[in-house]
């Protein structure tokens, strides 16, 4: 049957047309920073690097101080206790390969205790102290050879045989006369061979011129015969009174250290 047959008017009917809504537009995250920003960020940490390194620097200071007091306590009672069973007398002059730090060995465990933290040691110190084994242990300190009393108290001849590591006495622990005031460890400057402090040697004195004077900032650790552990200002062993001395006449300087 068609349209006209039914009476309907035959019209032309257009299909809808879906319409379409366009898509939202989402801006897009930016990922990561711009070099602007970056620059900013790497700004402000070194800003705080410059102001806490100098800080943490003080602590590690004081924390490589405290230990080193530490180290010369222990390296003070052994020597005490070597004393004690030497009849009184201190280790006897000797070289390097059988000097003091072997005959104290005995009363202390660990070769660490030789050592100052702040000290440095290998590349920065070629032969400083040795080769950080048994046979040459690293090291930062010099014991006193209390050439002042020596010299005065034994012959020319027999001052000699002190000289070249042949006495067979070590100082007596009775002969100091200041015991709370004579040192007896301090710390040796880096680069220094020197196993024992002696003072007509050099050119001005291994108390000059082999003592790091101030290797804790503004001073430097010495122990004492009375076992006792200081922090002294650069020199201040050295002036207005010769702490390193026993008898006065090397006690007393006439002018302070250049």
């Amino acid at each position: 049957m068609t349209y006209k047959a039914r009476g309907w008017k035959r019209e032309h009917v257009r299909p809808k047309m879906r319409t379409r809504v366009p898509d939202r537009v989402v801006p897009q995250r930016r990922s990561g920073f711009t070099l602007v920003e970056l620059l900013v960020v790497i700004g402000v940490i070194a800003i705080l690097a410059s102001l806490l390194m100098p800080a943490l620097a003080r602590a590690k200071g004081k924390a490589n101080q405290a230990k080193c007091l530490n180290n010369l306590r222990q390296l003070g009672l052994s020597l005490a206790l070597y004393a004690d069973d030497q009849s009184g007398e201190f280790p006897p002059r000797r070289e390097r390969a059988n000097a003091w730090p072997f005959k104290l060995k005995p009363y202390f465990t660990d070769w660490k205790i030789l050592v100052c933290p702040s000290d440095r040691f290998g590349f920065l110190g070629i032969g400083v102290g040795g080769s950080g084994t048994n046979r040459e242990p690293d090291r930062s300190f010099l014991i006193n050879g209390f050439n002042d009393f020596f010299v005065k108290n034994l012959s020319p001849e027999d001052y000699q045989r002190h000289r070249r590591w042949t006495w067979p006495h070590g100082m007596k622990a009775s002969e100091i006369s200041k015991p709370s005031d004579t040192i007896v460890f301090g710390e040796k400057r880096i680069g220094s061979r020197h196993v024992h402090m002696d003072i007509d040697q050099g050119r001005m004195g291994n108390d000059i011129q082999e003592i790091d004077h101030q290797r804790h900032g503004h001073g430097s650790n010495f122990a004492f015969a009375d076992n006792s552990i200081r922090l002294l200002k650069k020199n201040q062993e050295l002036y207005p009174e010769n702490l390193w001395a026993v008898l006065d006449e090397f006690r007393y300087p006439p002018a302070p250290p250049k």
